[in-house]
């Protein structure tokens, strides 16, 4: 405990050493215009954090265009998940590779593993 309030009357010695250094106006204003920027944002409740999100998702455009671009994306994968024929396993003269989900789990716990 006592190496701690060495450390600590030392640092404060340091810092008591060095000049200080003045803020400027225009920093001291601007940090004071993003605080009550953010203090107003707070207040805004569900209406201020819907903007956020919608300017988060696509920034300066409507909310629709969105909508409509993830609308148009799912529509067309669906019709082409529906009009594209499926291969024929049957008649397809490739041997069809099997995916590790359809095949039971295999674990060898051996000798030699």
């Amino acid at each position: 405990m006592e190496r701690d309030n060495t450390d600590a009357l030392w640092a404060d010695a340091a810092l008591k050493r060095l000049p200080a250094v003045p803020v400027p106006p225009a920093l001291g204003s601007r940090i004071l215009k993003d605080f009550d920027r953010l203090a107003e944002r707070r207040r805004a409740g569900f209406r201020g954090w819907y903007a956020r999100a919608t300017a988060a998702i696509w920034p300066g455009v409507p909310v629709w265009r969105p909508a409509i671009a993830f609308g148009a994306a799912l529509a067309i994968g669906l019709a082409v998940g529906v009009l594209l024929p499926l291969q024929d396993e049957a008649a397809a003269s490739e041997q069809s590779a099997s995916i590790m989900l359809d095949a039971p789990p295999a674990f060898e716990i051996g000798e030699n593993s």
